[in-house]
């Protein structure tokens, strides 16, 4: 059977596709991972793992260090805050997917949206991540956990760049969504400001302004000059470092850029079908 120049194409960017969505995914691997405070009683290590629903036995474990949450920690939290025991413990399973899910116990400070988006700024993909505590505490030295558990699942390693860049990004979301009283919606905005950037890399610091301003008018946030300012600074600061903003989305535009002008709302899938097609035609 003959294989036209253009049916060849299409096959061949359909197997690049499929390269792309399958290279982003876990290793195959069968246990969990857990990252625990290494300053927990053993009374309190008892209480995380109930809350986990796991035998530490059945686990692959890793000590998070109070040193180690001061490395990270110290230029973005008050050193009082972090303490001198670390505390905050972090499972983590890969997911069949792509997406990072969240969930919290005993943390009274970080939300879920938090985590997420500063993980997203790390690199982390596919994966499902409960932080508890033993008791409530703001749960800030958790994200240090959950990388260092990463890196061991995954095999790979996350600069220490990125690690700042992401902590930076969990705590000015903090401070801002204290300022205006909601965490969520800023953790919103600058998701948003991230989206926009993986698809402009170079934008200007006029843009980025823009860019904050016109996100936190759709969530329905007013957001003073002086937080728009640590926004775009902290975005700017982004702009240097290695990380991956657009996920699936940007590897796939990669190879495909006549793909990718069909209406923004369109799925990745569907707009992998519709280039597809075009060409096909």
């Amino acid at each position: 059977m003959k294989i036209n120049k253009r049916m060849g194409a299409v096959m061949a960017l359909t197997i690049c596709f499929t390269m792309v969505f399958s290279s982003v995914a876990f290793a195959a691997h069968d246990k969990t991972y857990l990252a625990m405070g290494d300053n927990l009683s053993k009374s309190e290590t008892k209480t995380v793992l109930q809350i986990f629903g796991v035998d530490k036995d059945d686990c692959e474990v890793i000590y998070v260090t109070n040193k180690d949450e001061h490395k990270y920690l110290d230029d973005y939290v008050d050193s009082a805050q972090i303490g001198t025991k670390a505390l905050s413990c972090v499972m983590i399973n890969e997911n069949d997917g792509d997406e990072i899910d969240v969930e919290t116990y005993n943390i009274n400070y970080c939300t879920e949206d938090m985590y997420e988006n500063a993980l997203e700024t790390a690199g982390v993909k596919g994966a499902d991540v409960v932080v508890a505590g033993p008791y409530p505490i703001s749960g800030t030295a958790a994200l240090v956990g959950t990388i260092k558990a990463y890196e061991e699942m995954t095999g790979t390693h996350v600069s220490g760049k990125v690690v700042e860049a992401a902590v930076e990004e969990l705590t000015t979301t903090g401070d801002i969504g204290e300022d205006v009283g909601n965490m969520d919606a800023v953790a919103d905005i600058i998701s948003d400001v991230k989206e926009e950037l993986a698809e402009n890399p170079g934008m200007s610091e006029e843009e980025i302004i823009q860019a904050i301003k016109d996100a936190a008018a759709r969530a329905g946030i007013s957001l003073s000059d002086a937080n728009i300012e640590k926004i775009k600074n902290m975005i700017s600061k982004f702009k240097g470092l290695d990380i991956d903003w657009g996920g699936l989305f940007n590897k796939a535009k990669d190879l495909g850029e006549k793909g990718y002008d069909a209406a923004k709302d369109m799925g990745i899938f569907d707009k992998i079908k519709a280039w597809i097609m075009s060409l096909l035609q």
